[in-house]
């Protein structure tokens, strides 16, 4: 039986944004609703997930993502908005949205898709919808004073993200939530490789 990991392919943010971030967070907690809020070192944006994937397709998921990169400029897209996914009674996820350079992105991103079935890997291939998780909705608990409060912030500008590079990414789960971890970065126009241990070895260097 071969041994897998779990993996997926994201866009990073900076700690400016990132600061932002965690400041709305604190904003929203204030609700009391019962979400799972995402750490702020662990927010990104999902291009394409992967799922379990096994231990010797690592490399080519790697090889696809420096393909698929490669054939794309770097971009700049702005981070902007609060909103969620779901209804109002019944919020599932909470996001920050991106409000600027969009078409980009999903090119970027739709490159990738065709990289990585070229390859021979099985992503998740559902509709792309460019947003930076930044909490799970787990109840209804205390949802209308929830949604108010993400009312309140559905303006709110994060700055301008410069994104140079995607990132293959492990991640495992936890009873703190996940644990990410670097396998692979690749710039846009070029390849940054990283030598690493066996994926399945421990935590990589991030």
């Amino acid at each position: 039986m071969q041994d897998y990991i779990r993996a997926f392919i994201a866009v990073e943010i900076n700690d400016a944004i990132r600061a932002g971030l965690a400041d709305v967070q604190s904003i929203l907690k204030e609700a009391n609703g019962h979400v799972s809020w995402v750490k702020p070192q662990n927010i990104h944006s999902t291009l394409l997930f992967l799922g379990d994937l096994f231990s010797d397709s690592v490399s080519a998921a790697a090889n696809a993502l420096v393909q698929a990169a490669s054939a794309c400029r770097p971009l700049e897209i702005e981070i902007s908005g609060i909103g969620y996914f779901g209804s109002p009674r019944s919020p599932r996820i909470i996001w920050a949205g991106v409000a600027g350079g969009v078409t980009p992105l999903i090119e970027l991103q739709n490159g990738i898709v065709v990289a990585a079935l070229a390859a021979g890997l099985k992503p998740d291939t559902k509709s792309f919808k460019p947003h930076f998780t930044i909490g799970r909705v787990r109840s209804n608990r205390n949802a209308a004073a929830l949604i108010r409060a993400i009312e309140t912030s559905m303006a709110k500008s994060f700055g301008v993200l410069s994104v140079n590079r995607v990132v293959l990414m492990r991640s495992e789960l936890s009873a703190q939530g996940p644990e990410y971890s670097l396998l692979h970065a690749a710039a846009l126009g070029r390849s940054i490789n990283f030598r690493h241990p066996d994926p399945l070895a421990g935590r990589l260097p991030g």
